[in-house]
Formats: C-alpha cells, sequence, structure tokens
C-alpha cells in the first residue's frame, strides 16, 4: 500500500469512527502492521493530515486525532464587510438578508458596516476593514454619490470588493447595478396610459446632488408624445408645517399634479401621509408610484404601485462576484452586471379623471423644492 493509499485510509477510518476524535492513534508499530505497510511510509502517510489539522503529533506521546471543537476552531474564520448607507433602511436590510444567507452557504461570516449616508464614515469604515484584513468588501453605494477616495486602499491591499447599486469604475471592481431609466420609463409609460398627463416627481434624498432617477424623470417627460407637465419637488426638512405648506402649493392648485412618481417607497410613503393631512385623496385625487418594492407596500391602506428592483437576487449576484475574486485571484478584468427592474400595479393608481387645464411647452419643468 502506498503512502497516498494510507492517508485516504486513515482519514476515512476518522471520519467512520474507527479512529475517536480526541483519543491518540493506534502505537505506530500496530498501526503499520494493521494496515499492511511499513512505519516509514506511515509516517509519511500522516503528515498530510497533520497539515489539515486533522491529527496532532505529540512527542512522547503519540498522534492525537484532533476532536471536532477543535477541528473547528483551528479553522481560519473568513469574514466579509457589507458596508450600507442605512442599516435602518428597510430595503438595505432585504439586500443584507440575501447577502448573509449566500455567505454562510460558502462558510463566510458577514460583519455589517453603517455609514449613515455620510461620506467621512463610509471611508472610516473602509480604512478599519483594511486594518482587520476582511476578506472581501460588498460595498452598497448610492449611484448619485462619488466614491470614496479610501476605495484605493482595498484596491492597494488586494482586498477584492464588489460595489453595489453604482458602477465604481474608478474603483476598478465588480459592479452590481440597477437599469434606473428602465424602471423610471415603465412607470411613467402606466401612468401616461392611464391618461395623466401633469407628472411630479419627489426626490427620494434630501442631497443636493440628484438621483439618477429624477434626470431620466425629466428626460423622459420631455420626449414622451402629447401635452405634458412635470414639476419636481422635496419632502425632506425638519418641520412638518414646512412639507405640508410645500403640497398644498402643489396640490391644491388648479393646474396641480394627477399623478406623481416617488424616488423610492419609503418617500412614497411619507408622501402618502402627508396628502391625507392636507385632504388629498389616493388615488382619488392623485395617483402615486414608488420605487424598490419593500415587503410591506402590498398591505398598505392603498397598496402601493410601485418599481420592483430585485434587492435579493442583486444582492446574491453581488455575493458570488465576491466569492469568486477571493478564491480565483484578480485576473480577469472588471465585470459589470445590470439588473432589469418591471412595474408591480397595485390599487395607488387609477385612470386620470380630468384634463390638462393650462396649455404649456410639452417639456416644461417646474421645481418645488
Amino acid at each position: 500500500m502506498n503512502r497516498n493509499q494510507v492517508t485516504n485510509l486513515v482519514r476515512k477510518r476518522i471520519e467512520e469512527g474507527l479512529y475517536p476524535r480526541g483519543l491518540l492513534l493506534p502505537p505506530e508499530r500496530l498501526m503499520a502492521e494493521e494496515l499492511g505497510t511499513s512505519r516509514p511510509t506511515l509516517r509519511r502517510a500522516l503528515e498530510p493530515l497533520v497539515k489539515e489539522g486533522l491529527l496532532e503529533a505529540q512527542p512522547g506521546r503519540g498522534t492525537l486525532v484532533v476532536d471536532a471543537a477543535s477541528l473547528e476552531a483551528r479553522q481560519p474564520w473568513r469574514v466579509v464587510a457589507i458596508l450600507l448607507p442605512g442599516i435602518g433602511n428597510p430595503f438595505f436590510m432585504e439586500v443584507a438578508e440575501a447577502i448573509e444567507y449566500a455567505a454562510l452557504q460558502r462558510g463566510y461570516q458577514i460583519l455589517l458596516c453603517n455609514s449613515r449616508g455620510m461620506p467621512h464614515l463610509e471611508e472610516l469604515h473602509i480604512q478599519q476593514l483594511v486594518r482587520r484584513r476582511v476578506d472581501g468588501v460588498i460595498l452598497a453605494h448610492p449611484p448619485h454619490q462619488e466614491m470614496s477616495s479610501a476605495m484605493t486602499l482595498l484596491k492597494e491591499e488586494s482586498i477584492p470588493t464588489v460595489s453595489l447599486f453604482s458602477s465604481a469604475r474608478e474603483a476598478d471592481c465588480d459592479s452590481v447595478i440597477l437599469d434606473d431609466r428602465a424602471g423610471v420609463e415603465q412607470a411613467l409609460r402606466y401612468l401616461h396610459s392611464l391618461g395623466h398627463r401633469r407628472i411630479a416627481f419627489c426626490r427620494p434624498l434630501p442631497d443636493a446632488t440628484p438621483h439618477p432617477r429624477e434626470a431620466h424623470f425629466t428626460e423622459f417627460m420631455a420626449k414622451m408624445s402629447g401635452e405634458n407637465e412635470a414639476s419636481v419637488f422635496s419632502i425632506h426638512g425638519d418641520k412638518e408645517h414646512e412639507v405640508l405648506a410645500t403640497l398644498r402649493g402643489l396640490f391644491q392648485r388648479e393646474n396641480r399634479p394627477t399623478a406623481c412618481l416617488a424616488g423610492n417607497d419609503n418617500i412614497a410613503l411619507l408622501l402618502m401621509r402627508h396628502l391625507a393631512a392636507i385632504e388629498v385623496s389616493v388615488p382619488k385625487d392623485v395617483s402615486i408610484v414608488g420605487f424598490d418594492n419593500l415587503r410591506y407596500v402590498e398591505y398598505l391602506p392603498v397598496p402601493l404601485t410601485t418599481v420592483d428592483q430585485p434587492k435579493q437576487e442583486m444582492g446574491r449576484r453581488a455575493a458570488e462576484l465576491l466569492f469568486e475574486r477571493i478564491e480565483m485571484g484578480p485576473g480577469a478584468p472588471p465585470q459589470l452586471h445590470v439588473f432589469t427592474p418591471h412595474l408591480v400595479i397595485r390599487e395607488s393608481c387609477t385612470v386620470c379623471q380630468e384634463a390638462p387645464v393650462s396649455r404649456r411647452p410639452r417639456s416644461n419643468l417646474s421645481r418645488t423644492v
């Protein structure tokens, strides 16, 4: 029996319990006779099992079969980090769940980091992750914000990185993004088919830099056939009475919007609550479309029509890309995976009950901040 055969036979006997974990192997002479091999061959055959941590040579005692708990403790702890802009946001929690499940299946633990949407906190997290030498990083980054300069640290330290929701070309890493343009167009085409021509866009975030969905909204409204009026407004603010004043000025005027596309589901929910406070009914007075298809929106008093973003599929793909980079190395060029959303129609939209009362140029865009 050659060395490899002896190695495999000993491993099999350990797995079957013939050589119990936590106990010493039989003496070398007896074991060699039992396996039908020489003592020098037996010694060489046990060396790979010692390197694997399955056996432990103990001078003066013999060779110990390592017990399961000790064997597990000796395995390196593989950790990948998810850097999110907001762990309290249910959208990102759905994404994180999908990544966590994929990681567990591959033997990785998840380290959850929260930047709170603040670039300086994102940079601090990245610096810490580099110091701790995590196995990889999934960076869920807002598409309208610039990448942190600390991304170069990840590249310099050869830490595999995947950008989620934003294409990080300057970071030279794999990216998983959503086709926001397709989602906005689906929503606007549907509202247009219901007869809506005065459509507003409610900004998803208070940031000064517009979200790409806003740009797609204004661009598509200008291209749509027929007489259209577009407006953009924000309901972010510290004082509720200021938000209500903004909505009264927009939705109680003569040529008020008959439909609204909200930049995300959270802002759609907030908008619906404030509209109810000023006695504007959804969908009777205004149709509302959200974006993301969070779990709870179909259970609202008025179930929300929304653009479904395949959050879990995107999270799983980001995890798979990361594990491929960890296990295969950085050789191949960065990959870009684009997911297409689809519209989910519910009760928050209805046929427009009125015709436009004013006649203005088709591409006119007013802004209420």
